[in-house]
């Protein structure tokens, strides 16, 4: 019987896959490149990340806040969600600021075209170097974690100022805790009572931070910040926040001439997961922040949002290739691929779950249930626990939309992989992000 050939159209699932997704006579191709062609030049596990998703995306969101936010706006990207330094420079490009959380991640931006003013420091525990860093570079803000960190770093501007009187104060923002516990995994969740994370209001913390801040000609205290976690898919919590922050500032005679409620907001990874829409988050803070101001007459502060998985997951996507197909001894069926939890931890982290597709048989009916795993030594190591699938054998190709973060910025030489080539792609263009690491390079023996 022949098989039918389904004309070329934009293909389920759209809402996972990047934006310039199409397929045709079963094959799936991104920014005009077949998906298998490529995994045939550069070898798998790859990553392919399509340039103009994360356009999209970015112009989306710009385009929410200009039309919820009358005030000035800043859009900061999260390095952590991935920071390649070629992949860094194409975030410069697009006028983005970056939220850094380490030295190497600040060397990284600063290379990568950032400027000064666009960088914020961000950790629960920063090293001296990484202070001293953001002091001579004077960025944009430091952003507190604790009142150790704040005098920690009063002492600090206290010795850059030995000798250069005139010197500029650092702007600061402080890391508040408001304590509230949000609808996601445990290790996603930051803004509660027993986090690591920021100044808690509980307890008079935070309040002693704005007043040590305040009286301190060292610090230039210009905002607040709080960030209550990641895949987060109610507004509520951001909105709570909000007035907790401006309840907080009120008894201190505090106006913050910039605010951020941080990131966090949900993206999708399989069809069944909410449907959550950026402008409703967007709008409910912009809305929160516009209610406090006009209740205290104040100005409105600089609104910082700060993205990262929401700007990068969609644009990425993994491809593997199929090794050992077997069945255990309960009847379960395995998968296994070339990949997994080296440049995959998610799934064995926050049990996360994925979508996979076989980008060259995109027709063809999922009617098997297997469990997806890499080859790692470790029985976490799966990709996805129970999914359907096509029919599918050793050398077959396999994808997994929405890889474009928290990926390969954990992977690891576990095993002693290599971590994958990541490509760019754009109508007409393949660069490469990152070339596929080798084990056997000088590098790796030069230590002997």
């Amino acid at each position: 019987m022949k098989r039918e050939v389904l004309p070329e159209r934009e293909i389920p699932p759209m809402g996972l896959l990047p934006v310039t997704a199409r397929w045709s006579d079963g094959r799936l191709s991104i920014a005009g490149h077949d998906l298998g062609a490529l995994a045939r030049e550069w070898g798998t596990p790859l990553y392919v990340y399509d340039g103009e998703t994360v356009r999209q995306e970015l112009a989306a969101l710009r385009q929410a806040l200009a039309a919820a936010y009358p005030g000035l706006t800043e859009i900061t990207y999260a390095a952590k969600a991935y920071f390649a330094p070629r992949f860094a420079s194409k975030l410069a490009a697009l006028g983005l600021g970056v939220d850094v959380v380490s030295l190497g991640e600040l060397h990284v931006a600063q290379r990568a075209g950032f400027a000064p003013e666009k960088l914020h420091l961000h950790g629960n525990n920063k090293s001296a170097a990484e202070l001293r860093a953001a002091l001579e570079l004077n960025l944009q803000a430091i952003v507190v974690d604790s009142l150790d960190e704040l005098m920690f770093l009063e002492s600090l501007a206290r010795g850059a100022h030995v000798g250069a009187p005139v010197r500029r104060a650092p702007r600061i923002w402080l890391r508040i805790t408001p304590g509230l516990t949000v609808d996601t995994h445990a290790y996603r969740q930051t803004g509660h009572h027993a986090t690591k994370f920021g100044i808690p209001i509980a307890g008079g913390q935070a309040a002693e931070a704005i007043r040590y801040a305040q009286n301190s000609p060292y610090l230039n205290l210009v905002g607040l910040h709080t960030h209550l976690g990641s895949q987060i898919h109610e507004v509520g919590p951001y909105v709570e926040a909000i007035q907790m922050l401006y309840a907080l500032a009120r008894a201190e005679n505090f106006t913050p001439e910039e605010l951020s409620p941080g990131g966090g907001w949900h993206v999708r990874y399989t069809e069944d997961a909410p449907d959550t829409q950026l402008e409703t988050w967007v709008q409910s803070v912009a809305a929160a922040v516009q209610a406090e101001c006009q209740r205290d007459g104040n100005p409105l502060p600089r609104l910082i949002l700060e993205p990262g998985r929401w700007l990068a997951a969609r644009a990425g996507v993994a491809l593997y290739t199929v090794g050992t197909c077997k069945t255990s001894g309960d009847g379960t069926r395995w998968v296994a691929v070339d990949g997994g939890m080296a440049d995959n931890l998610r799934p064995a982290l926050y049990s996360a779950r994925y979508t996979a597709i076989v980008p060259e048989r995109m027709e063809d009916v999922p009617t098997e249930r297997v469990n997806l795993v890499g080859k790692f030594c470790e029985s976490g190591d799966f990709l996805i626990e129970n999914t359907l699938l096509p029919p599918v054998a050793r050398g077959d190709l396999l994808a997994l939309p929405v890889s474009g973060a928290y990926q390969l910025s954990m992977a690891s030489n576990y095993n002693l992989a290599e971590r994958p080539t990541v490509l760019w792609l754009k109508e007409d263009e393949i660069e490469v992000l990152q070339p596929r690491e080798d084990i056997l390079s000088a590098a790796w023996w030069n230590s002997e």
